[in-house]
């Protein structure tokens, strides 16, 4: 009895030491949860700040500025990032803008303490573009005076406010993507994604009548650079089990139609031949897939890569969710560059 005793005994103790399921499971939860590069996953995402300059200091800049940031590619193992700095009236210089490559690794200098800087506190700042929750850095007495940096938690590399003698930059607007951290859903209820069907049907942009995009389409042409704007509506009028009836339509940039412009209608077929409206008409291979943000909601995209007829590097963003549908599209080539974006959707 004594023997079985020790026995249980040195059972018990020893389930005490063994690691329980719930345990190590919230812990790579939590680990899961954090990603140091939250600011760029999202392709499209943008960010702007207003600086103000310091009134009676010698050497600084004496007008307003406008720092603004743009996610314009996102791969698996980086992002490119745009930025422009703007006058007081938001516009750019010619040939002001360029693109900063952000690597997803653990010394990229986005995640890195900034230098000369001491971590002060945690503070929840608020401004026009949200509330961000931030940790404060200084560097005090220098020889140019005192310097103070607000950079986000939930979003590394986002500076929310930087002041110093010369002046001070603030977050004015940003991009909230679903998910994000301090995230507030529109009024608008949206549909739930486990509404959504597991599988999505190829044909279901096609499928229902009514269902309406526009695509926004800048192009420039020359040495110079001229640009021209077109809009265009694609709108599903008919649907039949053998196929549909598409009516594209030109619009003015207030999205009215314009007197005396007849739609062209495009006839598409349920059959073998109807893969092809999935995909670029041209030649084609997948690069990559990417989330982005438009004007019309966030898409997971699959992103081809081919040449257009004219032999110009061409890219098409095609949202996942329904099959056909041109979320973007980047033509360029020597003096050439175009850019569709969709700028309204209907279901």
């Amino acid at each position: 009895m004594h023997k079985l005793l020790l026995v249980l005994l040195a059972s018990f103790a020893g389930c005490l030491f063994l690691p329980g399921p719930a345990p190590v499971n919230a812990k790579d939860e939590k680990k899961a949860e954090k990603d140091n590069f939250r600011l760029y996953r999202i392709a499209g995402r943008k960010w702007m700040l207003h600086r103000i300059p310091a009134t009676g200091q010698e050497g600084g800049d004496t007008s307003p500025t406008f720092h603004s940031y743009e996610v314009r590619n996102v791969y698996e193992d980086r992002a490119e990032v745009a930025e422009v700095t703007l006058d007081e009236g938001k516009k750019a210089p010619e040939g002001a803008n360029f693109v900063v490559k952000v690597n997803f690794s653990d010394d990229a200098p986005q995640l890195k303490d900034p230098i000369g800087y001491t971590k002060s506190k945690q503070e929840k700042l608020k401004t026009d573009a949200g509330t961000f929750d931030c940790i404060l850095w200084v560097s005090l007495g220098r020889e140019d005076g005192d310097s103070r940096i607000w950079r986000s938690i939930d979003f590394p590399g986002l500076i929310v406010k930087q002041s110093d003698r010369f002046g001070t930059r603030t977050l004015v607007e940003f991009t909230w993507v679903e998910g994000d951290p301090g995230y507030k859903a529109p009024g608008k209820k949206k549909k739930k994604k486990d509404d959504d069907p597991e599988e999505i049907d190829p044909k279901r942009l096609f499928s229902s009548k009514g269902t309406t995009w526009v695509h926004h389409i800048d192009t420039a042409r020359g040495e110079r650079g001229t640009r021209s704007i077109e809009v265009q509506q694609y709108q599903v009028t008919k649907v039949s089990e053998e196929g549909c009836e598409v009516e594209i339509t030109k619009l003015t940039q207030l999205l009215e139609k314009i007197k005396g412009e007849e739609p062209r209608k495009l006839e598409i077929k349920f059959d073998d031949t109807f893969s092809a409206n999935l995909e670029p008409a041209e030649r084609s291979r997948v690069e990559r897939t990417e989330l982005r943000i438009t004007d019309v909601g966030l898409f997971e995209c699959t992103v081809y890569l081919y040449k257009d007829e004219e032999g110009r590097e061409a890219r098409a963003w095609y949202a996942k969710e329904w099959p056909g549908l041109v979320v973007r599209r980047v033509i360029e080539g020597e003096n050439y560059s175009q850019v569709t974006r969709i700028i309204k959707f209907e279901e």
